[in-house]
């Protein structure tokens, strides 16, 4: 009876031990590499459905509809899609399909047009839809490929529009609030208009690769024009003056909205017209990069300068009266009036 009484003792021993590691085995925390594992994964589904990338592709898609509604003009519906913004609300993931690597989305796309178009779109400046999406990686693993609905009410007023595109087409980094009159130092003012910038948030860069031409014409611009920022102090004011400028529009040749940006006053640097986003977002994906042609002193530490750039649906020679202001010891942009048309 012992006997047997101590056997069975052992036995629950054992029985207790058993149950004592396989409780600690529960309570283990996820390995290292499967909880980096995890959390790349849920990245890559939020990404897919909320970063800039996503947002452009979706653009992209919307405006493939509309065209294939048979539009009356399809140059001006392209100049319209390279100018809009396109934004979203609330965007969530709420589904994913793992055989098919298929993640479902939801949220309010909203496509912000260029303030010129309103009249298109019935006084509208914004149009809106709340929609569900699907991303899935294309088979050419050329990125991920969206399938939107909801989507019909934008893309129908798309397939109507039908406007002039030099009476929407902005004019990227120039003030909104730029003089209209003649102004004392004898330089000819312009209508304000509203920039690309001005309508174009910019936190994001464009990922889609530029042809081959523009790459090396932008490597050539910034080899035959150095962009680095003029040095603080020693020479006279007013090559002082030239140099920003001069580094300005060299830096929007090379698509460096950064340096670009830096040669502005400080209060517009967070702006939309003078933000580094918004300016390397449009100079730095320019078919044709843009070119400083000439710069000439005016008085009161103002320039006018002319330049020439092509992008979708533009193809610019311009000019502008560029004024400065002494700040923090250097001459920065106070402003910029556009003397044509781009």
């Amino acid at each position: 009876m012992l006997r047997q009484l101590a056997l069975s003792g052992g036995a629950v021993g054992t029985l207790a031990l058993g149950l004592a590691v396989g409780a600690c085995s529960k309570v283990q925390p996820q390995a290292p590499a499967e909880t980096a594992r995890t959390r790349a994964e849920a990245k890559r589904h939020k990404d897919a459905c909320a970063s800039t990338i996503a947002y452009d592709r979706m653009k992209r898609a919307i405006f493939s509809q509309a065209s294939r509604q048979g539009v009356s003009h399809p140059t001006r519906l392209a100049t319209l899609e390279e100018f809009a913004f396109v934004r979203m609300e609330d965007p969530v993931v709420t589904g994913f399909e793992p055989t098919l690597d298929l993640t479902h989305c939801r949220g309010r796309f909203i496509l912000d047009v260029p303030p010129g178009s309103a009249p298109a779109f019935g006084g509208e400046h914004r149009l809106q839809a709340d929609i569900t999406y699907t991303a899935q990686g294309a088979a050419d693993a050329s990125g991920l490929v969206y399938a939107i609905q909801g989507a019909e009410p934008i893309v129908g007023k798309l397939a109507a529009f039908n406007l002039a595109d030099a009476s929407f087409r902005p004019l990227p980094a120039v003030d909104v609030d730029a003089p209209t009159a003649t102004g004392s130092d004898g330089e000819a003012g312009s209508t304000p208009v509203e920039t690309a910038a001005t309508f174009r948030q910019a936190p994001d860069t464009d990922r889609r690769p530029l042809p081959m031409p523009a790459v090396e014409a932008r490597r050539t611009v910034a080899r035959q024009f150095p962009v680095a920022a003029p040095a603080a102090g020693g020479p006279p004011e007013g090559s002082r003056g030239e140099d920003t400028v001069r580094t300005f529009y060299n830096a929007l040749g090379a698509g460096n909205g950064e340096l670009a940006s830096a040669q502005v006053v400080p209060a517009k640097r967070s702006s939309r017209a003078y933000s580094p986003d918004a300016i390397s977002r449009f100079y730095g994906r320019l078919s044709t990069p843009l070119q400083l042609t000439g710069v000439s002193a005016l008085s009161g530490n103002s320039y006018r300068v002319t330049y020439h750039y092509a992008g979708a649906g533009i193809r610019c020679n311009g000019s502008a009266v560029v004024r400065l202001i002494p700040t923090g010891g250097r001459l920065l942009i106070r402003s910029i009036t556009a003397g044509s048309d781009c």
